[in-house]
């Protein structure tokens, strides 16, 4: 079974949730609030742009119950928040020196201790035909989130059965952290879509000129390179596909077709993580 952390995007998709989609509730809406009481100031912004290649838009129900039961955003207002969570648009970085009244230390690493490990146990812990119909016996705790989210997940307070597996993006055998950032939502986008639930599957992602290098991977770092000829290609693509959105969104709409437009208008206090 794979269970994936990964970080906010900094672009929220703001809109509403279709009439056939079950919204849920934060886990943790109780914790926010006292956030929320400290930082007010913090919170009601929306966050800047970023270029998450998540796809979700072109996920099918299927594909979001299985993201909902396998994907965990790390988040510094709410702990953990699953993909069709109820939240307010809020600017809270993981890293912030916050000051709360829990303990001595100032900070969100303090403020949620052992909480988000208490979550992703609990993902693991519910009986395998809750959350996949895999029968893999390894619990696989696939980290796609940077180094500033991911060390809200205390370690320690991990079940020891759980095999914590770093995925690594390459561009010519460098990390480049905007590209990195994208290829760790095409990973996500690969495992809704395509169920995986094994290393063999996780291993078998291929997208945008990523491929898995085995020479310079380990059994808990997954290492994904792509030559410049690959990410030169991968990147005609995206402008073709953005340029052909474009020409979409120019034309006229019917009744028929999904809105698109940006609203103007505030938002509505709860809308969706993703």
């Amino acid at each position: 079974m794979i269970v994936m952390v990964l970080s906010p995007a900094k672009t929220l998709d703001m809109s509403e949730v279709a009439d056939d989609v079950e919204s849920t509730q934060p886990m943790h809406l109780d914790d926010a609030s006292e956030l929320v009481d400290d930082t007010v100031s913090l919170v009601n912004q929306m966050l800047n742009k970023e270029g998450l290649c998540l796809q979700s838009a072109s996920w099918t129900p299927e594909d979001l119950t299985f993201a909902q039961a396998h994907l965990r955003i790390l988040c510094g207002l709410y702990g953990t928040l699953r993909p069709l969570d109820l939240i307010q648009a809020y600017r809270l970085e993981m890293g912030s020196k916050v000051q709360h009244g829990r303990g001595p230390k100032d900070g969100l690493y303090a403020f949620w201790g052992r909480a988000i490990a208490d979550d992703i146990n609990a993902v693991f812990a519910l009986p395998s035909t809750a959350v996949s119909s895999s029968s893999s016996s390894i619990n696989i705790l696939l980290n796609v989130a940077s180094v500033e989210y991911f060390k809200s997940v205390d370690m320690p307070s991990l079940d020891p059965s759980i095999v914590v597996v770093d995925c690594i993006f390459k561009d010519d055998g460098q990390i480049k952290s905007v590209f990195a950032k994208r290829a760790r939502g095409l990973m996500v986008n690969y495992v809704v879509t395509s169920r995986a639930a094994t290393m063999d599957h996780l291993r078998a992602f291929q997208a945008d000129g990523y491929v898995y290098s085995r020479h310079e991977s380990t059994d808990t770092q997954l290492v994904f390179n792509r030559s410049k000829a690959a990410a030169a290609a991968a990147l005609k693509r995206a402008r073709e596909v953005a340029a052909i959105a474009k020409l979409h969104t120019k034309r006229p709409r019917n009744d028929l077709e999904m809105d698109t437009s940006v609203d103007e208008k505030p938002h509505k206090p709860s809308q969706r993580t993703m």
